[in-house]
C-alpha cells in the first residue's frame, strides 16, 4: 500500500511540476514578472562592462574588442575610462573613438585565454610523449641477448 501512494505521488510530481513552469510563463515564452526589471538588467550590464574596462585599463590590459548593441564590433586600444565612456584608439586609425558604457554590449580581450594556453600547452606535451612511448615500444627487445639461465648449458 505504501509503495503504490509514492508510486502515485512520483507520478503526480513528474507530471505537474513542468506544467506549473510552463503555466507561470506569458504567452510570449518570457516570465511573467514586470517589466520594470529591464532597467535594473540594463544597469546591472553597464555596471559589469564598467568594471570589465576598468580592470583592463588598471591591469595595462589595454588590446580589446568590443561588441556594440548595434552589432557592430570596433578593435583597439584603451587609452582613457572615466565615469561617462571610455576612449578607443583604432588599430588601423590614430584617430580616438569615444563610447558610452551603455553602448557596447560585450567586451572581449585580443588573443588567446589562459585556458586556452594551457591547453594549446597540454595537447603538446601529450603528442611528445606519445610519439617517445610509440618509438620507445618499437625498439624495445627484452630477449635481444637471449634469456640467460643460471646453470644450464644449451
Amino acid at each position: 500500500m505504501k509503495r503504490k501512494l509514492w508510486v502515485l505521488t512520483l507520478g503526480f510530481v513528474l507530471c505537474f511540476v513542468p506544467l506549473s513552469r510552463l503555466a507561470a510563463q506569458s504567452p510570449n515564452g518570457r516570465s511573467s514578472q514586470s517589466q520594470t526589471d529591464q532597467p535594473s538588467k540594463l544597469d546591472h550590464e553597464i555596471a559589469k562592462i564598467k568594471a570589465a574596462i576598468s580592470k583592463r585599463v588598471a591591469d595595462d590590459k589595454d588590446r580589446v574588442k568590443l561588441q556594440l548593441r548595434d552589432g557592430s564590433e570596433v578593435k583597439g586600444r584603451l587609452e582613457v575610462a572615466g565615469d561617462a565612456g571610455f576612449t578607443i584608439t583604432n588599430d588601423k586609425s590614430t584617430q580616438p573613438m569615444t563610447f558610452n558604457y551603455a553602448d557596447v554590449q560585450k567586451v572581449n580581450g585580443r588573443g588567446l585565454g589562459k585556458g586556452a594556453k594551457i591547453g594549446i600547452i597540454a595537447a603538446i606535451v601529450a603528442g611528445v610523449a606519445a610519439i617517445v612511448l610509440i618509438q620507445a615500444s618499437r625498439n624495445f627487445d627484452p630477449f635481444k641477448n637471449g634469456i640467460p639461465i643460471q646453470g644450464v648449458k644449451f
